[in-house]
């Protein structure tokens, strides 16, 4: 019978897969949840500017004037935290991906390795049978002469 000697290391590498890609998932919704909270901070920010602009033009009060000028200027500040948790998410993403990848490509290669075996024995095996049914046929020709 075939036994691949490579097989625990062919386990464990399907194993990484799998670990993998549950954390590749976590990791694209993490991006997803940063992307989110950007494009509403981003609408927060629009929406404020909007305000500031119809009170400058409806004569607002000075201090309702600063009251939105602060409350822009906190969130440009938040856009950038969240810009940067953006982007590292991103990071933090691609290079799940990348490592899933590597792992795959290995994993694969060890398959292909384990198919080399296995169809390399059942050749063999192939020419054993031959070899026996030629002794055989060999034997009873020989009696039978």
């Amino acid at each position: 019978m075939y036994k691949f000697d490579l097989q625990s290391l062919l386990n464990h590498r399907r194993y990484q897969e799998e670990v993998l890609q549950k954390e590749l998932s976590e990791s694209r919704k993490r991006l997803v949840d940063e992307q989110k909270k950007l494009r509403l901070i981003k609408a927060k920010k629009r929406e404020c500017a909007h305000t500031l602009q119809h009170r400058q033009k409806e004569n607002g009060t000075v201090s309702d004037l600063i009251l939105y000028l602060r409350y822009l200027d906190r969130l440009a500040k938040e856009l950038d935290r969240q810009q940067q948790k953006v982007v590292l998410a991103e990071k933090q993403f691609n290079q799940k991906r990348n490592a899933l990848i590597e792992i795959m490509k290995k994993r694969k290669m060890l398959e292909k390795l384990r198919e080399r075996g296995w169809k390399a024995y059942e050749q063999q095996m192939l020419r054993n049978d031959r070899k026996l049914m030629d002794e055989a046929a060999a034997k009873q020709f020989s009696t039978n002469s």
